[in-house]
């Protein structure tokens, strides 16, 4: 048995280099394992890397996700005094979209609880996982799954926000990476609104209510984009 298992979900192909794969060789702490998934859907993919984990303490990385120096130390160690723990994210000085908003990036300076897991950077206890279910495959195949599992260990446990647990992720890679990602998740809000028991008729009056115009461009793009999603979601589910 290892100390710290981390899981990365990946759709890249066999061969190809995995960013934190590669930093985290680096480090001095060496009682780890990495555990590479390339199954369908990025819940599916984390709960099988679950199952095949040796370690109680279970690491959850993005394929783009570059740890800080003395990370998975860091890690460990904060998962001796809590229960789950959410990451810093911050983005690289020429990422796009830096002006988004991203409340579960960076949280802060200070450590505190919070009831936001970035996926790309979070650790969670094995037994909280066991105790929670895990990651609800079944709704969310790629999109608000660390939300709505983060929304269920809140219930019963702390999730601590850890500043000094950094990564390094590039939020989206181009203007066509937001637009995709911002109606995914869309179609992700409505599968929640749905597991949460809202009915069509709340749904419709969802759309028609949000405004479509944000503070900045591309927030309206996003909203724009978000609606989309929601429309195609609501009639796919119907």
């Amino acid at each position: 048995m290892v100390e710290v298992s981390v899981i990365v979900p990946t759709t890249l192909p066999p061969g190809a280099t995995i960013a934190p794969v590669e930093r985290l060789a680096h480090e001095e702490f060496d009682d780890y394992e990495v555990i590479v998934r390339r199954d369908e859907g990025a819940a599916h993919a984390r709960n099988v890397g679950i199952e095949r984990a040796s370690g109680e303490k279970l690491v959850f990385l993005d394929d783009d996700s570059i740890p800080c120096e003395g990370f998975l130390r860091t890690a460990s160690v904060a998962l001796d005094a809590y229960p789950a723990v959410a990451g810093r994210v911050v983005q690289p000085a020429d990422a796009p979209f830096r002006d988004l908003e991203l409340p579960w990036y960076d949280q802060g300076d200070e450590t505190k609880p919070t009831d936001l897991l970035p996926g790309c950077n979070m650790a969670i206890r094995r037994e909280v996982l066991e105790a929670v279910g895990g990651f609800d495959e079944e709704t969310f195949g790629w999109g608000h799954e660390e939300s709505e599992l983060a929304e269920r260990i809140s219930r019963e446990y702390v999730i601590q926000y850890v500043p000094e647990l950094v990564v390094e992720h590039t939020y989206v890679e181009s203007f066509r990476d937001f637009l995709e990602k911002s109606y995914l998740l869309g179609r992700a809000d409505v599968r929640w609104w749905r597991l949460d028991g809202k009915s069509d008729r709340w749904l419709v009056r969802q759309s028609l209510n949000t405004p479509l115009h944000g503070d900045t461009r591309h927030e309206t793009v996003r909203r724009v984009a978000q609606r989309v999603g929601w429309a195609i979601e609501i009639v796919a589910g119907r």
